[in-house]
């Protein structure tokens, strides 16, 4: 065998060509096995609407994890509905059940909120409850509207039983005290169709609160309960007047908790929910007593009559009052009920809500055990009289309207009362026996003067008529009034009998004689435009403490005014100062537009029968008897303390009365009046500048109409739409002055806060007032006006750069404008479109660069841009 003869030798392996096709199929079984191990499974659910549904894109969802999508969408034989195929994950295989549940989520708008919100952005998509148990199914019909949440969470589930459901629906609140502490989670009838079933949710750290007897009530919406007497509006909080809820309390905290699946009743309102101790009260068959009246014991409702009912033989009307536990300790053998009918008395404003509220019943506490049942007094107890009080003697040759009860005043607070009365031995005079309460007996001293406070007194003659009252409460049932003059020696006699006086002016001898209270008072003035209905003898107060009165009101000898005297009791002279304000707190003071809506009133007393008010809230020297003030008409006027001043404006732009008056965006003042002049060329306009704003009234003061402009960028001075025009000011630096001319439109220039430049360019462009100031693209200032140059040839643009920007413009920046769009095209190098920003393109703009090297620009600096 030669060098060159083949060598065979025999292989023992296979070919590694071999291991593809083997590698392939494995591949390829391993696909089919992954494709039939992860096929989905195919269902089919019904909808009425094909309405944000979408094939291959609407998406099934559980608790937020995608279990499926929508393959395939077609219309029902009937085509009535829409039947979407859907491919769910295999996982769900086990919850398709007869139980399980679809339905679609979308974007709901409602008085109670919104829901599927997320919706927005992602698209419908439809939601899945598994089924836990039942059959096995391929074919569903969606819901309507989301089932009930399943009661798998830990807290409280109460069923709550009521007539009606009104607007309580699935997911209103349930509150405790205008809290939340839970939901409504379904509602369906019972299932006799009498009952409303409301399945509720309590959230876990609230659990503790329901106790078994927690008394549960539909606050939903506004209820109005109206009749003679009042008119009740029970309202919860603002959500559950928009979208319903449920309110509780607990009347015996000590009760055993609520369990899961309780049920309890829900009352139809607060009213209907309340409990108390049933009481039986009988009374004779005649009375006028009907369901709902009050019960009061000392002036404090305890309670209500819960039902009347007359015996068979009409000789008894029983009644079934609920009274307040609280008040249980009332409820003695000893106690004495009556019903107490209305009597007209001014004594007190709250009777007069008995007047109208019709009778109720009086509980007077006894002593004795507890009891439940009582048989009511036909007339009221005797009231009892004064004890250990001081005894007096009034004659006069009138009894006019006093009878027995009638009240003895000082101060015109209550003091005593008048016990009985008769004519003397020869029946010329009539004697009054009186007497004042043990704690305000020091208060009738020996030369202590006495008059009728009853009625009204009416006195006419050639000077003018003059009516005067006591008070409210003597105007109707009589009274009897006192003050005590400085004693000029000391009484060696004890005094008990005392004449009584027709009225003030007798007692006090036509003014001669004054309250000793006022002998070392301090005497002030108060210069008004009109006295309103203050009198003599209303009060001056601090703080609603009476420190005061007024004395007399007197006309001016111009008949321009009204000065009114007043006493100051000396406790309280040091409150006083020059600095002081003063107001009518008669009445009440409303103020409404559509800014705001504002009601005052200083208080009771002063509504019925007048007063003034102070308050010293500025410093000041101190003052010296008869200082005069100036009595302004409310709280709010004496705060502002306006001046008047005069602005004549160019007819053109509206301005009403109640305008405001504003500088550097602050409000400093108010329109009073406008009136049309010069043939209705020119409006002349009168305004009050509050006390901020007074430094205004000077000359070379600047005032201008502001009113809304819209352009495409947007609304300038946007509140003008809903308030009106309003007038702007710039302060000046001259005299004192009262009389202005106005004009239309600001001032070109104005010194504002911070950097004020001047930029010269030859056109405005798309510029206006408010186009903003940008330095690296960040807004530090603002176009505040434009004018041409005298000779007309340039534009000048007034800017302001704010504060805390102005060092970065420099005595060499560059400004450009950056207004609108520009476009560059050309043959070869096609089209630039350049825009610095959507808000420059549409509003205009300018923007600068500066140099690091440079020194700082001043205010008045001019700045000079060869193209817009």
């Amino acid at each position: 065998m030669s060098d060159h003869d083949p060598v065979i030798t025999r292989r023992h392996l296979p070919s590694a060509i071999w291991f593809l096709p083997l590698l392939a199929a494995i591949i390829a079984g391993w696909l089919v096995y992954k494709n039939y191990d992860g096929k989905g499974i195919l269902i089919e659910v019904i909808f009425d609407s094909a309405a944000g549904l979408e094939a291959n894109k609407t998406k099934v969802f559980y608790r937020g994890l995608p279990t499926g999508v929508v393959k395939e969408l077609k219309v029902d034989n009937d085509l009535r509905r829409v039947r979407a195929l859907i491919e769910m994950v295999p996982q769900t295989e086990k919850s398709l059940t007869d139980q399980a549940q679809f339905w679609l989520v979308k974007p709901q708008v409602s008085l109670s909120g919104v829901r599927g919100l997320e919706t927005l952005l992602s698209g419908s998509y439809i939601s899945f409850q598994p089924g836990d148990k039942g059959l096995h199914k391929r074919s569903f019909e969606a819901l309507d509207q989301p089932p009930p949440p399943i009661k798998n969470a830990s807290g409280l589930y109460i069923t709550l039983t009521a007539d009606n459901a009104r607007s309580v629906y699935q997911g209103a609140k349930v509150y405790f005290r205008d809290i939340e502490v839970g939901e409504v989670l379904s509602h369906a009838l019972a299932t006799d169709g009498k009952k409303v079933l409301i399945e509720t949710y309590i959230e876990p750290r609230f659990t503790y609160l329901i106790k078994e007897n927690t008394r549960f009530w539909n606050a939903s919406g506004i209820k109005v309960k109206a009749d003679l007497p009042k008119i009740d509006i029970q309202i919860g909080s603002l959500a559950s007047i928009i979208a319903g809820g449920i309110h509780f309390s607990t009347p015996d905290e000590t009760a055993p908790p609520a369990s899961n699946s309780q049920i309890l009743p829900l009352y139809d309102d607060y009213e209907a929910a309340q409990d108390g101790i049933e009481v039986q009260l009988r009374f004779p068959g005649a009375t006028e007593l009907r369901e709902g009246a009050s019960v009061l014991s000392r002036g404090i409702q305890i309670g209500r009559v819960k039902q009347v009912t007359l015996t068979d033989d009409f000789k008894y009307l029983d009644s079934i009052l609920l009274i307040d536990p609280r008040a249980q300790d009332l409820l003695k053998e000893g106690s004495r009920f009556w019903l107490q009918k209305p009597e007209l008395s001014l004594e007190n404003l709250d009777q007069l809500g008995t007047l109208l509220r019709g009778s109720h019943i009086e509980l007077e506490p006894g002593q004795g055990s507890a009891q439940r049942s009582f048989t009511a007094l036909q007339i009221a107890p005797i009231k009892r009289q004064l004890s250990q009080g001081k005894a007096i003697e009034l004659r006069t040759d009138q009894l006019g309207s006093i009878t027995k009860g009638s009240p003895v005043l000082y101060r015109q607070l209550p003091v005593g009362e008048v016990i009985n009365y008769e004519l003397d031995a020869k029946g010329e005079q009539v004697i009054i026996y009186a007497a004042i309460e043990q704690r305000y007996s020091h208060l009738v001293k020996s030369n202590s003067r006495f008059w009728n406070a009853s009625g009204i007194d009416l006195t006419a003659n050639i000077d003018g008529i003059e009516l005067r009252t006591e008070s409210a409460a003597t105007l109707f049932r009589g009274g009897i009034a006192f003050f005590n003059p400085p004693e000029t020696k000391k009484a060696t006699t004890k005094v008990t009998v005392y004449s009584l006086y027709s009225d003030y002016h007798q007692a006090s001898q036509q003014g001669a004689l004054t309250d000793q209270r006022f002998q070392n008072a301090l005497k002030i003035r108060l210069h008004s435009l009109e006295s309103g209905s203050l009198k003599a003898g209303d009060p001056i107060l601090y703080k609603q403490i009476t420190v005061g009165e007024i004395a007399q009101t007197v006309l001016n000898k111009d008949g321009k005014g009204v000065t009114l005297y007043a006493f100051i009791d000396p406790a309280y002279t040091h409150l006083i100062n020059e600095g002081s304000r003063f107001w009518n707190a008669s009445g009440i003071k409303a103020d409404f537009s559509l800014q705001q809506l504002s009601i005052r009133s200083e208080s009771l007393k002063t509504l019925i029968s007048g007063g003034i008010a102070f308050d010293t809230d500025y410093p000041g020297a101190g003052i010296k008897p008869n200082h005069m003030f100036t009595l302004y008409q409310d709280r709010i006027t004496s705060q502002q303390q306006p001046l008047g001043i005069q602005v004549i404006f160019p007819a053109g732009k509206n301005i009403q009365p109640n305008s405001d008056v504003r500088y550097k965006g602050q409000t400093v003042g108010k329109v009073v009046n406008v009136a049309v002049i010069h043939d209705g060329e020119a409006l002349r306009v009168n305004i009050d500048l509050f006390r901020d704003g007074h430094f205004l009234a000077r000359k070379n003061s600047r005032f201008w109409v502001v009113a809304p402009t819209i352009r495409l960028s947007g609304i300038e001075h946007p509140e003008g739409l809903l308030t009106g025009n309003y007038i702007e000011a710039l302060s000046g630096d001259g005299p004192a002055t009262f009389a202005f001319s106005g004009s239309h439109k600001a001032p070109i220039f104005q010194n504002k806060n911070g950097l004020n430049l001047i930029i010269r360019t030859p056109t405005l462009g798309s510029l206006f007032k408010g186009s903003p100031i940008f330095y690296r693209q960040v807004p530090v200032g603002a176009v505040t006006g434009y004018d041409l140059t005298n000779n007309g040839e340039n534009v000048e643009i007034y800017v302001n750069i704010q504060p805390e920007y102005a060092l970065f413009v420099r005595s060499n920046s560059q400004f450009r404008n950056v207004s609108g769009v520009k476009m560059d095209i050309s043959l070869f190098g096609g089209v630039k479109v350049n825009a610095d920003s959507l808000e420059t393109m549409i509003g205009g703009g300018l923007s600068f660069t500066s140099p690091a090297d440079s020194t700082p620009a001043q205010s008045g600096d001019t700045f000079n841009i060869d193209e817009m």
